[in-house]
């Protein structure tokens, strides 16, 4: 992951966005390069409005920045200093804390916390693309939850399945998935939003995937050698994860989100361009999202939260 930190440099970085402002025009021209587009009515006219940069429709009157409709909807501190929570968060190869944003930064933790989650909301896997050809399926325990139900303290393990592309030379794609159980029916995920049926699937000889060879039929069980583990290239991209967690984010509650950023790393370590870049252009892309969004608090547990 060397390259990555190498892309783009802090004195670069300060060289490219010295202000808030040219942070709103970098928003901007990304924004609307391909044209302008009303995000009510879809009319492509504009004009002016009063402040700089933002465009107001000639058909229905509607004003928009270049923050709305992305994920800087509604922030309430300088847009400069998220351009720098996203170099950090993408230049840190090992992950940053929310508490050392804070430090850097000036903002509360919890600013920094919530606007951590929705760069790793950019970072999710957009599912385009799946595996057609060989792929390792491999489970993982990353550590343990100590939880209170009915006013018992209980251990509730974390766990994980991981996608591997297999090829010949180097590593292919990888994908990982929270999970809430090691059935069929928690593994399926996966391979539901990642892999073709059919390619073809080696696993470590879990019970569970026996139940999922009527729909891909190409699951076959990997022996274990004597001293080696079946799926060599799957158990050293887990072994990884499971340091890289405990380095930082020992912690995470919300592991999915983490699991998507580090194989958003992991899957473009080799990559020529810049991950700064190519993460902003990704929240540009991507619908607003709230503290109650990433938390997964519906309007009924915000009532009982309050009651």
């Amino acid at each position: 992951m060397e390259a990555i930190s190498k892309s783009l440099s802090l004195f670069d970085f300060q060289q490219f966005f010295p202000s808030d402002e040219s942070c709103l025009k970098y928003l901007s021209d990304k924004k609307w390069k391909n044209g302008y587009s009303c995000h009510r009515c879809h009319k492509k006219k504009y004009c002016r409005s009063v402040k700089k940069y933002d465009r107001r429709c000639t058909a229905c009157g509607y004003i928009e920045s270049p923050k709305a409709n992305t994920l800087f909807h509604h922030m309430k501190f300088s847009l400069l200093k998220a351009f720098y929570i996203v170099y950090l968060v993408s230049t840190n190869k090992r992950g940053i804390a929310s508490t050392e944003l804070s430090r850097k930064l000036g903002l509360r933790q919890k600013t920094c916390w919530l606007f951590k989650h929705k760069i790793m909301q950019a970072m999710a896997s957009r599912k385009k693309y799946t595996i057609s050809t060989d792929v390792e399926i491999m489970t993982c325990e990353l550590g343990i939850n100590h939880i209170v139900e009915n006013g018992v303290k209980i251990e509730k393990k974390k766990l994980a399945v991981l996608a591997h592309e297999r090829k010949s030379k180097g590593r292919g794609k990888t994908y990982g998935h929270k999970i809430n159980a090691l059935s069929a029916k928690e593994l399926c995920k996966i391979l539901h939003d990642h892999v073709d049926k059919s390619a073809s699937i080696k696993t470590n000889g879990w019970p569970a995937f026996s139940a999922l060879k009527n729909e891909y039929q190409g699951i076959q069980t990997k022996v274990q050698k004597k001293g080696k583990h079946p799926l060599v290239m799957s158990y050293r991209i887990g072994c990884g994860l499971l340091q890289w967690l405990r380095g930082i984010h020992g912690h995470a509650e919300l592991l999915q989100y983490y699991l998507d950023e580090y194989f958003f790393r992991l899957n473009r370590s080799d990559m020529e361009g810049d991950l700064f870049f190519l993460l902003l252009d990704r929240m540009i892309k991507h619908e607003p999202r709230t503290y109650y969004d990433i938390v997964n608090f519906t309007p009924k547990a915000l009532f009982l939260r309050n009651t």
